[in-house]
């Protein structure tokens, strides 16, 4: 499954138009209300940073970026 922000963006560089993760949230709701929002922001900048680093400005263009095999 997905565990991160920056396993979202490679599904979105890959093509996916959504992508869903259970673990993080279940988690942080069993602590209280403010980690679930921490667990947000983190996967926000997670995503953010990705995006940085592969040159895009935006969600769509992530999915639009050329893909190189290792």
């Amino acid at each position: 499954g997905i565990h991160n922000g920056v396993e979202i963006a490679k599904t979105i560089a890959l093509g996916a138009t959504l992508a869903g993760l259970a673990g993080p949230f279940l988690k942080a709701a069993a602590e209280s209300p403010q980690a679930v929002l921490q667990v947000i922001e983190v996967l926000t900048r997670e995503i953010q940073i990705s995006m940085f680093a592969s040159g895009v400005r935006d969600l769509s263009s992530l999915g639009k970026i050329q893909l190189i095999k290792g």
